[in-house]
């Protein structure tokens, strides 16, 4: 039978790891805010110098994309928290779906290479690749 849980101890590992990229990301956020102040040329009334406007204005909306980006990883970090906790952390969402259509080569579980880099993932290699083919 394949092995469908990971043990406590790879577990806590997975857990230290995602809460270090959200601190990672937190402070990303952070240093993002601090640097895109309401002072800026962009959002005064009086801006008498046009010719910086337009390149500052990108500037704050690439630091607001940057944000929401962030922001969205860390509820997807979040998810795989809860799914921790939950006990279905790094099994394929595909073999939860249907065991038959899983395409994982030696377990339905995820690899811990995966896991460690892209904590947030909820499919195996080989499944990810299927469904955005439209194949699973």
């Amino acid at each position: 039978m394949a092995k469908t849980k990971y043990s406590k101890a790879d577990l806590e590992k997975f857990k230290k790891n995602i809460h270090s990229k959200m601190y990672d990301i937190n402070e990303n956020i952070e240093a993002v805010r601090s640097t895109t102040s309401s002072n800026s040329s962009v959002f005064a009334e009086n801006n008498t110098e046009d010719y910086n406007e337009g390149t500052e204005a990108h500037e704050v909306e690439k630091s607001f994309l940057l944000m929401s980006r962030e922001s969205d990883y860390i509820v997807n970090l979040q998810k795989a928290l809860q799914r921790i906790e939950d006990g279905t952390y790094g099994l394929c969402e595909v073999y939860q779906e249907d065991p038959i259509k899983c395409e994982c080569p030696t377990s339905p579980l995820i690899d811990k290479e995966r896991l460690l880099e892209v904590p947030n993932a909820t499919k195996g290699v080989f499944c990810k690749e299927k469904k955005k083919l439209n194949l699973v």
